[in-house]
């Protein structure tokens, strides 16, 4: 019986999704830069002594920004280490194959989430599990709570 060779993209989408990625890279990287150059001048405006008051809806707007700004860059960040993973899966050759069943993750999937790493089921599998393993987590923390409460009531009696 010959031995099933496992699920490999041709070269030719390889490359296709390379692209993509480098792209999505470079836009990246370039969105990061021109908000670093925004932060600078806000830092150096601070500097210049021009901070406004605390109590002004500015200010709050200015801190709301910042926390969005800071909020914004760990997303990014770590979008950008999900697509130099993507781009060491293409370089070994395991770009597209779904890491659970092993099968070809189906092209309309890696053009919506270049990043993707399981097909659409496995994903909803692993994203039920999940939610499984929640609750019952939550039904454990809940018993507990129940049995500390019965114990509460019968101490005091």
């Amino acid at each position: 019986m010959a031995e099933k060779k496992p699920a490999k993209m041709s070269d030719a989408d390889l490359k296709f999704f390379e692209e993509m990625l480098l792209e999505k890279r470079r836009q990246l990287v370039a969105a990061q830069n021109d908000s670093e150059d925004a932060n600078v001048f806000q830092s150096q405006k601070n500097q210049s002594g021009d901070t406004g008051d605390p109590n002004s809806s500015e200010f709050a707007s200015d801190v709301n920004a910042l926390e969005t700004n800071f909020k914004l860059a760990d997303r990014e960040g770590k979008y950008l280490v999900y697509l130099e993973e993507a781009l060491t899966r293409i370089r070994k050759g395991t770009f597209g194959v779904c890491k659970v069943c092993k099968k070809l993750i189906p092209k309309a999937r890696l053009i919506a989430v270049p990043t993707a790493t399981k097909c659409v089921n496995c994903k909803e599998e692993t994203k039920r599990k999940e939610r499984d393993e929640a609750r019952m987590e939550m039904a454990k923390i809940f018993a507990e709570e129940q049995r500390k409460e019965m114990l509460r009531k019968q101490a005091g009696r």
